[in-house]
């Protein structure tokens, strides 16, 4: 029993002689004194003696000395946050201050290069020096400058900007990276209202060829293309009228273009124009949705 009570330490009780706020002022007298409780504590532990051990533990010196050094670590503790905090603040706002003077009179592509020039402030596992912290905040304010001024211009003139700034620069980080985000921002914006004719119009701008190894562009309208896609996909699985309707008028299409005595190819070409777009494609799918088959052809109209 007594083991126990010696391994959990000293109680929190209270104070009353030298209380705790003495030896907070005191330390160097509470670290003596805490030396002496324990002294004692292990003796009577020694000893077997159950109540002077007790007495000991209840003492209200002993107490507020453990009370006084525990809170005195806190505020310690505390003190040397702050005044590292402190330090950090001042030594950031000075590298902050030499870095706005450096690029004073440069624009958000020249500071964003002076930037890349910086050397050890990407190393893995290593706390960032005031220095590159200050570059951090910068280039930031900088990127979202470059962003704002390029998604001012159409998605054309943004990509003819990044062609150029990619020439020779492509690393991340880089102004080409920034006009490809502002590219990329641009394209989701512009079809974010967007109906499903226009996404499937402008296809050629947002998946063209120049960009095409650029996944971010295609990704922005294939999600519009998606959203739409499945609306439409939606109304026809949910309204029979609507969907036999357009479904038939895909029919007839399709029929007229079998008429024609196409070569393959063109034929094929033709067909695909119809069965892969608005609102072909979609009747399509929900033909698939509704569980009336997987092949469709649109060979046979739908009977009312």
């Amino acid at each position: 029993m007594i083991g126990l009570i010696l391994i959990t330490g000293l109680g929190l009780i209270g104070c009353e002689e030298k209380n705790q706020e003495y030896y907070l002022k005191h330390i160097d007298s509470a670290k003596e004194k805490l030396e002496e409780c324990r002294n004692d504590l292990n003796k009577a532990f020694r000893q077997n003696a159950e109540k002077l051990f007790e007495k000991i533990k209840n003492d209200t010196k002993c107490q507020a000395v453990e009370n006084a050094i525990k809170e005195d670590r806190i505020l310690k503790a505390k003190l040397e946050q702050e005044r590292k905090a402190a330090e950090e603040k001042l030594a950031l706002e000075t590298e902050m201050t030499a870095i706005k003077n450096q690029i004073a009179d440069k624009s958000w592509q020249k500071s964003i290069n002076e930037y890349l020039k910086v050397e050890g402030c990407n190393v893995l596992f290593s706390a960032p020096s005031p220095k590159c912290k200050a570059w951090e905040i910068v280039y930031n304010e900088k990127v979202d400058e470059g962003k704002k001024e390029l998604k001012q211009l159409s998605f054309e003139a943004i990509k003819e900007q990044m062609m150029s700034l990619c020439k020779l620069e492509q690393r991340r980080g880089s102004n080409c990276a920034v006009a490809q985000s502002a590219l990329e921002e641009k394209a989701t914006e512009d079809l974010a209202n967007a109906d499903i004719q226009t996404i499937e119009s402008q296809k050629p701008l947002y998946c063209a060829e120049d960009i095409y190894s650029l996944k971010a562009f295609r990704k922005s309208w294939e999600k519009a293309f998606d959203r739409e896609n499945a609306k439409h996909i939606k109304f026809f699985t949910n309204n029979d009228d609507e969907f036999i309707k357009t479904f038939n008028s895909c029919a007839d299409k399709i029929a007229d273009i079998e008429a024609q005595n196409l070569k393959w190819n063109e034929k094929n070409t033709l067909e695909r124009k119809i069965t892969g777009t608005y609102p072909c494609y979609q009747a399509k799918e929900a033909y698939i949705k509704r569980g009336m088959g997987y092949s469709v052809n649109f060979e046979k109209k739908i009977a009312k």
